[in-house]
């Protein structure tokens, strides 16, 4: 639900079925959130819909709406108060073990930040079950492709950095680890690298590998896979995020981010990057161990 100031109108987003086969969001217009009016509706999306606005390269100028529903897919377009424009055919941000997400309205700051259900992440033994995604920061760029949602982990990530180990200008053959002896429970890395002559490039956390695939273009972790080009430049830039239940992978400044479910090995804390097929060149290699959240 939003407040659309043109219309000095509250409008809800929801999910709609017509005769148990149409798969529909509807909208809802309210002045006193009380009573509400049927707008319109589109079709095309199932279960809990977002809406809301977000300008594009941080231009206010030039704001787009957006819509999407359970499965992350969305819609870029323009919102009059009551009917979404498309301008877009639908996109995909996220992939993996992601689903249901919603975004906080009218944050202080002026963020955008979603946070979604890690649908399937299971803990078998524990009293509870399945978790939240890392809480993210959204935003609308010019790619290539047009413009995108791009998600990145929020900022206040960092207030759990802890322990930094960190390289520069590596070239990466077959056979080297230059993260040998760095371990650790819970990470953050940070790399940029390209492919260059190498088939794949692997970072392996904890016993789980994260690949990059240069001869299909993806990121790939537990069967889960997300396409991911190169940039303009030959370089791939990853974030990893590794916690006890889930690995979470955004490639180059969000533009795809994959969530997966994964139980890491107790006795395994180790970390490896490793090229297959030739050299890659690494340009920034940044590991942060990270504390707990919990004080």
């Amino acid at each position: 639900m939003v407040w659309h100031t043109p219309t000095k109108k509250w409008v809800m987003a929801v999910y709609d079925e017509r005769d148990g086969k149409a798969r529909d969001v509807a909208f809802y217009t309210s002045a006193d959130l009380k009573k509400w009016t049927f707008a319109s509706r589109i079709e095309g999306f199932y279960e809990c819909p977002d809406l809301y606005p977000l300008p594009v390269d941080g231009d206010a100028r030039n704001v787009k709406w957006v819509l999407s529903a359970a499965d992350g897919q969305y819609l870029i377009g323009q919102f009059d108060g009551t009917k979404f424009t498309r301008e877009s055919g639908k996109h995909q941000v996220w992939y993996g073990n992601f689903y249901a997400a919603q975004t906080f309205d009218s944050a202080p700051d002026g963020r955008r930040v979603q946070i979604g259900w890690g649908s399937g992440i299971t803990f078998p033994g524990m009293p509870f079950n399945q978790q939240m995604t890392v809480p993210v920061e959204l935003t609308l760029r010019t790619t290539d492709d047009g413009v995108r949602l791009c998600a990145v982990p929020v900022k206040e990530i960092e207030s759990l950095h802890d322990k930094k180990h960190a390289w520069k200008g590596v070239t990466l053959r077959p056979g080297d680890n230059p993260l040998a002896g760095v371990k650790g429970e819970w990470f953050d890395i940070r790399a940029e690298f390209r492919p260059a002559h190498a088939e794949r490039v692997t970072l392996t956390v904890r016993g789980v590998p994260v690949g990059y695939d240069a001869t299909k273009g993806a990121v790939s972790c537990q069967g889960k896979v997300a396409p991911l080009k190169p940039g303009k430049d030959g370089s791939v830039r990853l974030q990893i995020l590794v916690d006890r239940g889930s690995v979470e992978v955004f490639g180059n400044d969000g533009r795809v981010a994959l969530s997966v479910g994964v139980l890491v090995p107790v006795d395994d804390r180790s970390l490896a990057l490793s090229a297959k097929g030739g050299a890659a060149p690494v340009t920034t290699l940044t590991v942060y161990e990270l504390k707990s959240a919990w004080r």
